[in-house]
């Protein structure tokens, strides 16, 4: 057992060096970047997210709390919490953008004159298709996206109830207002984006 322990840990070491590594360079072409801890659970590993000033972000595993503050100090950084001060709104915002300039490059690369006819053929009709998301739904995807740490995603129409309830799941967790120090504040901008997508 013990010789299990130390492989593991080294394994561990060599990701968590390449994690942070990964966090420096992501860090050093970015401007306005922030840092936010998450602390350890019984499920996950430390880890932190960095954000930037338009929104953008990355999350990777830590080795303390102490460890994500010195990085933050060699990249002067400001260094929060995440737990006491939340997450920024920018990253809801660039989630929402990153998916509303997905859906505008889909319409303009796909859409076509439906009264445009064919020879010997009348009006077409527009294909019948995957209704697309309203601004409020893309929201609400975009906040469990975010807190459930798969922001970025090309989300242009709404995703099966089984990936969204997925997320939920994961989003939950990971805003509960017992890893929060009670706070409710990202548990109910999570509740409400399920409400507004019909998984509560």
């Amino acid at each position: 057992m013990a010789l299990f322990g130390r492989r593991r840990g080294s394994s561990d070491r060599r990701a968590v060096r390449d994690d942070m590594a990964a966090l420096r360079d992501w860090a050093t072409i970015r401007h306005g970047v922030e840092a936010y801890v998450e602390p350890r659970t019984s499920f996950n590993e430390p880890t932190v997210v960095l954000v930037a000033s338009d929104g953008e972000s990355i999350r990777r595993r830590v080795e303390s709390y102490k460890a994500a503050a010195e990085l933050a100090r060699k990249l002067e950084i400001p260094v929060y919490d995440a737990n006491r001060v939340g997450y920024p709104q920018r990253m809801r915002d660039y989630a929402v953008r990153q998916q509303g300039r997905s859906s505008g490059h889909t319409a303009s690369s796909t859409s076509r004159d439906p009264r445009r006819s064919t020879a010997g053929s009348g009006p077409t009709r527009a294909p019948a298709g995957p209704r697309p998301l309203s601004p409020s739904e893309r929201d609400a995807i975009a906040t469990l996206q975010v807190s459930a740490d798969v922001a970025g995603g090309d989300v242009t129409v709404r995703p099966d109830d089984e990936v969204l309830r997925r997320w939920w799941k994961q989003a939950r967790a990971r805003s509960h207002p017992d890893r929060r120090g009670g706070d409710r504040t990202e548990w109910d901008e999570v509740e409400r984006a399920a409400q507004t997508l019909n998984l509560s």
